[in-house]
């Protein structure tokens, strides 16, 4: 038996009978579906079923990480409430009627205050973007539900916030963004929602919202959603924000790597043969003997190549 194909079949059948996948198999929207791709949630409500299998060991670490820290915290703050330990359920109902319901991660009912946890890779990207349409919108509806369901005391404001973790273990320390609930935000969301209404009912597309070279690397409706499209691989040219941003911290930090080579390559020009401590710092030269590498063949590889765009 292979017992890798064995474990990974294992934990494919437990993700699929998950209660968020079941939910989206029954065409569901949840909080965390609102905010993401319009067509997507279309396609989700049509009942139209997922098309491809893209990697779930990320939501599975997310899932294993959102249990253990919800059983931590509740150890010690028994008063708080958390969604897989209180199965707690809240609906937020829009002024259009339309309702989403879900299980927040965290609410704590005498701060007015719910909390929802992410595992990402690194915080750097969090730190300079910030919180996520997606993730705004999924914690307002569960403050929304709070709010609806007496949870909260509606005269003191209401906060909302995501705890990010990093699931890559380079971060020991989690990071916490908490802000005061936007009421401005409801109606942003039911225009969002009512797109996708709109395009269910119509029998028509949604805004496609991913772009697709992203899309096809995380989305299971990728091939239902755009099959039968063109998508063009090469030099189109780039608008979504998020993937601007990208473009914007990478070279800022590539920039900063030449700088930082620059400068210690003319700090250790001025260290030549010195060997000694600043108190803070050991300071010594290490002979390193030269070696003979067997040749080898170098396996074929993407690399990201981003440049100065030449002015047409």
């Amino acid at each position: 038996m292979d017992y890798a194909i064995a474990v990974d079949a294992a934990l494919t059948a437990y993700m699929d009978n998950s209660p968020r996948s079941m939910q989206a198999d029954e065409g569901r929207l949840g909080p965390s579906d609102i905010g993401f791709c319009r067509q997507k949630a279309a396609l989700m409500v049509k009942g139209v079923d997922a098309t491809d299998a893209p990697p779930k060991w990320a939501a599975a670490v997310g899932t294993a990480v959102h249990n253990y820290v919800e059983a931590a915290i509740k150890g010690m703050f028994p008063d708080w409430l958390l969604g897989s330990i209180d199965d707690l359920s809240v609906t937020a109902t829009l002024p259009s009627g339309a309702q989403i319901s879900g299980h927040p991660d965290i609410v704590i009912p005498e701060a007015n205050t719910v909390l929802d946890i992410k595992t990402v890779d690194g915080f750097a990207w969090v730190k300079r973007e910030g919180t996520s349409q997606q993730h705004k919108y999924q914690r307002h509806l569960y403050a929304m539900g709070c709010l609806q369901a007496g949870l909260f005391d509606e005269s003191k404001p209401v906060y909302v916030g995501n705890i990010y973790f990093d699931r890559s273990g380079k971060q020991a320390e989690p990071l916490a963004i908490v802000e005061e609930m936007d009421p401005m935000l409801t109606d942003e969301i039911d225009s969002w929602v009512g797109d996708v209404i709109y395009a269910v009912k119509n029998h028509e597309d949604a805004s496609r919202d991913i772009p697709a070279a992203v899309c096809e690397r995380i989305c299971s409706h990728f091939t239902a959603c755009r099959g039968a499209l063109e998508i063009n691989n090469g030099g189109e040219l780039i608008t979504d924000n998020e993937l601007l941003a990208a473009v914007d911290m990478y070279t800022e930090a590539r920039n900063m790597e030449k700088t930082a080579k620059q400068m210690k390559d003319e700090a250790s020009s001025r260290l030549v043969g010195v060997n000694g401590s600043t108190g803070a710092w050991q300071v010594r030269w290490v002979e390193v003997q030269s070696s003979r590498v067997e040749a080898f063949d170098k396996q074929g590889y993407s690399r990201l190549d981003i440049r100065k765009a030449r002015s047409r």
